[in-house]
């Protein structure tokens, strides 16, 4: 299995061990519904767990949440409520898009509020060791130029690095430019010296030994990969838009507080998801958020078009594409359902075992696609060239063959997270075709076309075979 590591720009052989490989992948932000590009990073890595797993890999899949930030505590006042509350509200919703995007790989969900000792401590260590300062009435800040490798990730030099800028960095005594917050004072303290938290001024606050306040983006994702899997793991996964300052940062932090390197084996960043050739922005338009997809579009058609696409690559959502994703599938269905259909008809055939070289060869084709770097879109050519193989001899299969062919299409959409299952036609509608057929046999052609039309407008086709009338769901229906 051979992954790519942004670090080092290579692929690199991911071995499998008897314990768990440990994966973190950012979370959200939660102060609004998650929109669509959230969506694609978060169905890249689901697919690409859940091929790991079907493989024999043993994962333990942590992912953050940020339920402490800026724009947070800005929409909490806006809604004048809490602005943990807010940030439980929108992590709720959160997680209900994941379960009806089919993204259930993830073991354990760890929000930013839940370990702050472990940020404090860190914080603490950064201090002590030099790496991070004290601006007094504002915060901690990190000194990007004492950590030698900070820019190695992006690949910029720290002059470079001093163009970026962290979601708090607007302290005006900071040494660089790039230098990010590791932990945020409050501009007032409570009166009651025995609290451990509290809001002050509408923001969320924690006692400290440096002071009252909160922590700083970037810190609380190291504090909680170093409580669950240490100082060092194994692989970070994210979108691209997180690779620069935020996963720098993280090296930073935790490589310059523990003095171990590499923090990551393994680095992974999803491309981003673009709207009808467009970057998704409220200002062009363009915005869809996970809910409002899912009142008009489909799960299984948008893991589809996200695995159409290589993982590391930008992907374009429209509805073009959206069409094409739910004919494709639409296509393995159809060979689904004539396969279940030739098992009936055919259902105590002797295997003539002409489909056991085609299931084999698509079978190794699939995996060194997804063991070259998870490389969808080739694994998925396999899966059709195989399906237009099969369906120009599906009506002389034998019954046992269609079995095996549809077994084999069936269990490998789902080590991807497709689960497809051939259709289920009404009984009514397989009355009406055998009508038509009876119509047909004694040549009532007005009647077999009158009955095909009554099909055809209840969202159906007949299409008929050697083995006699099959009813399938149109396409568009």
């Amino acid at each position: 299995m051979l992954i790519y590591d942004t670090l080092s720009g290579e692929k690199k052989l991911l071995k499998k061990t008897k314990k768990s490989l440990k994966l973190f992948v950012c979370g959200p932000t939660v102060y609004g519904d998650s929109h669509l590009g959230h969506a694609r990073t978060q169905v890249a890595f689901d697919s690409i767990v859940r091929y790991l797993r079907s493989r024999g890999y043993r994962i333990r899949y942590l992912q953050n949440i940020t339920d402490v930030d800026d724009k947070i505590i800005a929409r909490a006042r806006e809604e004048r409520t809490h602005p943990l509350t807010l940030a439980k509200k929108f992590e709720k919703s959160y997680r209900e898009d994941l379960k009806a995007l089919g993204v259930t790989q993830i073991n354990t969900f760890a929000r930013a509020s839940d370990f702050i000792p472990q940020i404090v401590r860190q914080a603490r260590t950064l201090l002590k060791k030099g790496y991070a300062y004290t601006i007094e009435g504002q915060g901690i800040y990190f000194d990007i130029k004492k950590f030698k490798d900070y820019g190695k990730l992006a690949r910029r030099s720290v002059a470079a690095a001093e163009d970026g800028v962290s979601r708090i960095d607007e302290a005006d005594k900071k040494r660089n430019k790039g230098d990010f917050c590791v932990w945020k004072f409050v501009k007032t303290e409570p009166a009651i010296c025995n609290l451990q938290s509290a809001i002050i001024n509408g923001e969320p606050a924690w006692k400290s030994p440096f002071g009252w306040g909160r922590p700083g983006w970037h810190i609380e994702d190291t504090a909680i990969t170093e409580r669950f899997f240490g100082p060092q793991y194994d692989i970070h996964g994210g979108g691209l838009d997180l690779k620069f300052p935020h996963h720098e940062a993280e090296i930073a932090q935790q490589e310059a507080a523990s003095g171990k390197t590499p923090f990551v084996k393994i680095w992974m960043h999803a491309g981003l998801l673009r709207i009808n050739d467009k970057k998704m922005s409220k200002s062009f338009g363009n915005f869809i958020s996970i809910k409002e997809f899912l009142r008009r579009d489909n799960p299984d058609a948008f893991r589809f078009l996200v695995l159409s696409h290589h993982y590391r690559s930008p992907a374009n959502y429209s509805e073009e594409f959206s069409k094409d994703a739910k004919e494709s599938l639409q296509t393995f269905r159809d060979l689904l359902t004539k396969l279940a259909f030739v098992v009936r008809r055919k259902r105590f055939d002797p295997a003539m075992g002409g489909v056991k070289p085609r299931i084999q060869k698509a079978t190794q084709a699939f995996h060194e696609a997804m063991e070259d770097d998870f490389n969808t879109p080739v694994a998925l050519a396999a899966l059709f060239t195989f399906a237009r193989d099969t369906n120009k001899e599906i009506w002389s299969l034998s019954g046992k063959d269609a079995k095996a062919a549809s077994l084999f299409i069936i269990k490998t959409l789902e080590c991807l997270g497709i689960t497809l299952r051939p259709e289920k036609t009404p009984k009514h509608l397989e009355k009406l075709a055998r009508r038509r057929e009876l119509s047909r046999v004694h040549k009532h052609f007005i009647q077999a076309d009158a009955l095909r039309k009554k099909i055809e407008g209840l969202g159906y086709m007949v299409e008929d075979t050697p083995l006699g009338p099959l009813v399938l769901k149109m396409t568009n229906s």
